[in-house]
């Protein structure tokens, strides 16, 4: 008897010290402060930060020029007139295009033979071009003023009072006249500034630009001249 009252004391003390451990380890959870909490939900998957995207657009101007022939006697070859149309790619800081044009140049004749013609009167030395490529480096992020510097290679073809005749039939035979143009090669390179006028992109575009032609199918030697611009220039940045 004595024996089982020790064995049931025991079986009691035990019970009790299991008890009192469950409370410690509850009144310990309950004061655990809130950031010690092991959170269920993981946090969110971060996406990769990729590189921004290279920004295209399309920049595009139409200009007036006067050429001015150098290293020529002024009164026989005059100051003529230039259009040109430039547009290209627009990166940001440098822009790749090209440009088309048509350009005359008043020449003062007296009884010169030219072509195997004797003129006399003033006549234009016209020439169409077409600058391909055009690489144009600028300051994109200046409020008010866009400078810009470009150079180009330039594909010339001149007229000076030579024409040629064709002839032909479809039905009837005829035959007409027609411009000769020849071809040399070249180089352009500009400098100008375009004020914005407007918030879309509209700028007054004003430069100057100096080029020169080589050795080819119409002139004998090298020439220069120097071609003050002013015109729109549109630059879109969507």
């Amino acid at each position: 008897m004595k024996r089982l009252a020790c064995t049931f004391l025991s079986l009691a003390m035990g019970a009790s010290a299991s008890v009192v451990s469950a409370q410690d380890a509850m009144s310990t959870t309950a004061t655990l402060p809130p950031g010690d909490m092991v959170s269920e939900t993981p946090p969110p998957l971060q996406e990769p930060v990729g590189k921004k995207p290279l920004e295209v657009s399309f920049t595009w101007s139409l200009n007036i020029g006067v050429p001015i022939v150098l290293d020529v006697p002024r009164d026989a070859v005059r100051p003529g007139a230039n259009i040109n149309f430039f547009g290209g790619a627009d990166f940001g800081w440098f822009i790749i295009g090209g440009d088309a044009g048509l350009q005359w140049t008043p020449v003062d004749l007296n009884g010169q033979v030219v072509n195997g013609n004797v003129l006399s009167g003033r006549h234009p030395l016209t020439r169409i071009y077409l600058s391909l490529p055009e690489f144009r480096f600028q300051v994109p992020d200046l409020k008010v003023v866009l400078p810009y510097l470009s150079g180009s290679f330039d594909m010339n073809f001149w007229n000076f009072a030579e024409t040629g005749v064709a002839c032909g039939g479809f039905g009837y035979w005829w035959c007409g006249t027609y411009s000769v143009y020849r071809f040399t090669p070249g180089f352009t390179g500009k400098a100008g500034f375009g004020f914005k006028i407007k918030e879309s992109g509209v700028h007054i575009d004003v430069g100057f630009q100096y080029s020169f032609t080589g050795k080819g199918n119409f002139f004998e030697q090298s020439g220069w001249w120097l071609s003050p611009y002013v015109g729109v220039l549109v630059r879109r940045r969507d």
